[in-house]
């Protein structure tokens, strides 16, 4: 038997949430990275936070598990391995295996986010074991809020999903690993993501209709859930603290995409170059936002409120002009299916 195993990781493409896992294990295959490039982009909230609800639970669809044709995945449900949970995950580990976990409670899990502070039944990773020290790698947020490896002991891990247990919270182990299909990066599908992401604005999403809101107009929706926060109808005890590294991460991200767009289409870097101020706009707001939550400044939230609605504005005309320009490099049956006058 093995006594130790850590399995490889690669920067993850989206890490707001624990499945950043599903693209952080693509180390052995990096070219799915181009799959996200291409198709990846589209966020999301809802509109729930207008009346009552607490956060606006951004997202960008396509992050969940089963979205990704490039990753192989088994779950198990925890409830039924009577007892023999540590050894699946060291088999699974043992065959190449990344492991998302669900439902195990923070406050029991040694250098997770909410350990020994509040019962949280939450997610996360595992990429290795140790049998020597008894621990697991895992890959989640810890204490800091920071979302990276760290070792935890298998006895606290246990505890729980012990815990979860006994309330009735039967999590799943998943085994995940990518697949060895090599993907391609596409402009022409990534110009018809962008031209759906800029269809989506404002004027689809009315304060007074249900259901979510998608694409750039999500931008308009968490600056209503600022001033939500501002004016106090939100209790700052219960902001969501994610909402502006989601913004800042799609940001990033989309540069990558325009940089790899010109690189394909013989463009100039202009568009890049004027995109990446707002990747550092972004990034300064998120790091108000987050300076924010750990002490209370209510008066940065109009200013964070401001600079999200100009790096809305601004990634419009910088985006519209991109599709523009990429026009003569398209084969014709690709422009017919993207509209070129978003």
């Amino acid at each position: 038997m093995k006594k130790k195993v850590e399995l490889p990781l690669t920067e993850p493409v989206y890490s707001t949430h624990h499945n950043g896992l599903y693209s952080a294990l693509t180390y052995n295959n990096p070219s799915i990275r181009n799959w996200y490039l291409n198709n990846i982009m589209i966020l999301v909230c809802n509109r729930k936070f207008l009346s009552g609800y607490t956060t606006p639970e951004i997202n960008i669809l396509g992050l969940r598990l089963g979205d990704n044709p490039y990753l192989e995945s088994h779950g198990i449900p925890m409830r039924f391995l009577n007892g023999y949970i540590l050894p699946v995950i060291r088999n699974l580990i043992d065959q190449g295996y990344y492991i998302h976990f669900t439902y195990v409670d923070d406050y029991y899990v040694e250098g997770k986010s909410w350990y020994k502070k509040r019962h949280f039944n939450h997610d996360g990773g595992i990429c290795g074991y140790d049998q020597e020290n008894k621990t697991l790698c895992l890959y989640a947020y810890d204490s800091n809020w920071i979302y990276r490896k760290f070792w935890t002991s298998q006895k606290s891990f246990e505890k729980g999903r012990k815990a979860a247990f006994r309330n009735k919270k039967y999590g799943r182990l998943w085994g995940i690993r990518a697949k060895n299909d090599q993907v391609e990066f596409s402009p022409s599908i990534a110009i018809s993501k962008i031209s759906e992401y800029l269809d989506k604005d404002i004027e689809k999403y009315p304060e007074d209709a249900e259901g979510n809101v998608y694409g750039i107009a999500v931008h308009d929706y968490i600056a209503k859930y600022l001033d939500k926060l501002f004016d106090g109808s939100i209790p700052y005890d219960r902001m969501d603290w994610r909402i502006i590294r989601m913004i800042w991460e799609h940001k990033k991200i989309m540069l990558e995409r325009i940089i790899r767009i010109e690189e394909c289409c013989n463009l100039t870097s202009d568009l890049s170059n004027r995109y990446r101020p707002l990747v550092r706009a972004a990034d300064n707001i998120r790091m108000q936002y987050a300076s924010h939550a750990m002490r209370r400044r209510d008066k940065l939230l109009p200013l964070i409120k401001d600079e999200l609605l100009r790096i809305k504005k601004e990634e419009r005309l910088i985006l519209s002009e991109l599709i523009l320009k990429t026009q003569p490099y398209l084969k014709a049956e690709e422009r017919e299916e993207i509209d070129f006058n978003n």
